[in-house]
């Protein structure tokens, strides 16, 4: 328990001192503290699951971490490639979702005919279209990229939200917090890549961001503690 303690001290506060380098300006302090984050919340995820590691999980880790320290060295730079390794993982994450509700549906069917569902897949869509005609400007293989992240945030927070008003435990409950925290993400960056000025868009994008990293690993925690294929309920 000490290791897996001082793994998530260590998380927090290279969090903590990365949120406060972007608030004072501070690039040695983001050069010290942003290649911390990653590693130490994986290093969570390996303690807790003792060693038994998901190597498509691990690799969607890795592909974060590359495109944070792309955009860390130099945003303007390595952009394009950042980005793209950033938007890797999201194929992941939707497919481990989509085997998600694979298996609950084999346990109990869902229901859809719920106000609020309807409700949240408006909302996803107006989103969705109005954050890409903020984009339009871009040139055109920037803009494919952004479209895969929309597409993508938009199918994962659809079956999210479908796991969380039909089912119950605490995996559902962290993918919900997960994508939460991917789409606050990214919906700000585009805020803050139009508004570079204003220091409160950028500071929401960058706590989300890191955030959304210890969510998809508490995600991915639970998911292999309850060993979700077979061997228990829904329930859990």
């Amino acid at each position: 328990m000490l290791k897996v303690n001082s793994a998530l001290i260590l998380y927090f506060t290279a969090f903590i001192l990365y949120v406060f380098a972007v608030l004072i300006g501070s690039d040695n302090l983001e050069l010290f503290s942003k290649p911390i984050i990653i590693p130490s919340i994986y290093y969570f995820y390996y303690i807790s699951v003792r060693g038994k590691i998901d190597y498509l999980f691990s690799f969607s880790v890795l592909s974060f971490f590359i495109g944070e320290i792309l955009h860390l060295i130099s945003r303007e730079e390595f952009n394009v490639s950042g980005l793209i390794f950033l938007l890797i993982p999201y194929f992941i994450i939707l497919f481990f979702i989509f085997q998600d509700l694979i298996y609950y549906l084999k346990k109990k069917k869902i229901n859809l005919n719920t106000f609020s569902f309807y409700i949240i897949v408006m909302l996803l869509v107006y989103l969705f279209f109005n954050v890409l005609m903020m984009m339009i400007e871009e040139n055109s293989f920037e803009f494919f990229i952004y479209s895969l992240y929309g597409i993508l945030l938009l199918l994962m927070g659809i079956l999210a939200f479908v796991m969380l008003i039909n089912y119950n435990n605490r995996t559902i409950l962290y993918t919900g917090f997960m994508v939460g925290c991917f789409l606050l993400s990214d919906l700000f960056f585009v805020f803050s890549k139009k508004i570079p000025d204003l220091l409160a868009l950028k500071m929401i994008n960058v706590t989300t961001q890191e955030l959304s990293f210890f969510c998809y690993i508490s995600y991915f925690v639970y998911r292999t503690k309850f060993k979700l294929y077979g061997k228990r309920d829904i329930q859990d």
